[in-house]
């Protein structure tokens, strides 16, 4: 199942990235309000999703280096275009983060820690404005 997960997931990356490669360009700043950041937007939402699909399964995994190596391709291919994605799943959370947060007890945590540990929909910059807030899981003791 993890091997047929790792090569659809490796499909999608390979296709995702072509695509990008294709449409994607730098832009500047004044033009940030007349690009269409549709494409830019569900490729972090998969990236994202890749990453936690990555971050469950176990390294020794036959693809998983690969498919890692190629998740780190396709933020540097969104960086060159002008997108940041904000690094989200396993810090720590703080109230005056720009997320929308839904919170679940976990009792292995201290009292007052609260953790990210799911991200539904990652929080995207472009020329350092955020284009989309965060959706994630919050984990707190």
């Amino acid at each position: 199942m993890q091997a047929k997960m790792m090569k659809l997931d490796t499909d999608l990356l390979g296709s995702l990235e072509r695509l990008v490669q294709t449409r994607a360009a730098p832009q500047t700043q004044a033009a940030a309000t007349e690009v269409d950041h549709s494409l830019a937007l569900k490729v972090a939402d998969e990236i994202t999703r890749i990453e936690q699909n990555l971050a469950q399964m176990d390294s020794t995994v036959k693809g998983h280096k690969q498919l890692a190596a190629a998740v780190k391709r396709m933020h540097e291919n969104l960086q060159a275009a002008g997108y940041q994605i904000a690094e989200l799943l396993g810090k720590p959370f703080d109230e005056g983060m720009k997320v929308t947060a839904a919170f679940i007890p976990d009792e292995t945590l201290k009292e007052d820690q609260r953790v990210i540990t799911r991200v539904f929909k990652p929080t995207v910059l472009f020329g350092g404005r955020m284009i989309q807030a965060g959706d994630v899981q919050v984990s707190q003791g």
